[in-house]
C-alpha cells in the first residue's frame, strides 16, 4: 500500500511518499486517489521546489535565499499549474478522458520528486528528464491516457514551452540592446 502526501501530517508522509513515487511510479499512480482540491498538492510541490532552492541558496551565499528562494516558488508553481492546465486539457480533448486540473496538478506535484536533486550539477537535467518521464507515468497510470497520446502530448507542450522562452530570450536581447545594455560578446 503506498503513503500519498498529507499537508496535515508532513513528517509522517513526506518520505514515504516521495519513495513510493521514486521507487514504483506505476503502481504508485495507479492506486493514488484522484485530487479534488490542490491544498497537499500545492504543499508537496512546493517542498520539492524549496529544498534545491535552499541548496543553491548555500552555496552561492544567505543573500541570494531573498531572491531564489520567491522566484522558485512563484515561477515553479505557476508553470507547473499551466503545464498541468495544459495535461488535464489534451487529455479531456484528445482522449476524451477526466483528468481535472487539480487532478493533473496532483500528477505534477509528485512528478517533480526528482527535482529534490536538481541543484545538483550534471544530475540538474537527469532531474528534468525523470521528471517528465513521472509525467507522463502518472497519465498512462492513473489517468488512463494511452502511452503514445502522453508522450505525444509531453513532447508538444516542451516544444511549445522551449519555443516560448526562446521568443522570450530573444525579445529580452532585443530590448536590452534598444535600451542601449549592451551584453558580453561571449553571451550573444
Amino acid at each position: 500500500m503506498s503513503t500519498y502526501f498529507s499537508s496535515e501530517r508532513v513528517g509522517e508522509t513526506l518520505v514515504a511518499a516521495t519513495k513510493g513515487i521514486l521507487g514504483s511510479p506505476a503502481g504508485f499512480f495507479e492506486a493514488m486517489p484522484r485530487a479534488t482540491d490542490y491544498k497537499n498538492s500545492l504543499m508537496l510541490l512546493s517542498v520539492y521546489l524549496v529544498v534545491p532552492a535552499l541548496a543553491l541558496s548555500l552555496f552561492s551565499g544567505v543573500v541570494t535565499i531573498i531572491f531564489i528562494l520567491p522566484v522558485t516558488l512563484i515561477f515553479g508553481i505557476l508553470n507547473t499549474w499551466l503545464w498541468a492546465w495544459y495535461l488535464g486539457w489534451a487529455s479531456r480533448t484528445f482522449c476524451k478522458v477526466d483528468l481535472g486540473t487539480a487532478d493533473a496538478f496532483q500528477i505534477c506535484a509528485y512528478g517533480a520528486a526528482p527535482l529534490l536533486l536538481s541543484w545538483v550539477p550534471v544530475f540538474g537535467m537527469i532531474a528534468y528528464v525523470w521528471s517528465l518521464y513521472l509525467n507522463w507515468q502518472g497519465l498512462v497510470s492513473h489517468a488512463r491516457v494511452g502511452g503514445g497520446a502522453a508522450l505525444m502530448f509531453i513532447l508538444v507542450a516542451f516544444v511549445i514551452f522551449g519555443l516560448s522562452l526562446l521568443v522570450l530570450i530573444l525579445l529580452l536581447i532585443k530590448l536590452a540592446s534598444d535600451s542601449g545594455i549592451s551584453l558580453p560578446e561571449t553571451f550573444i
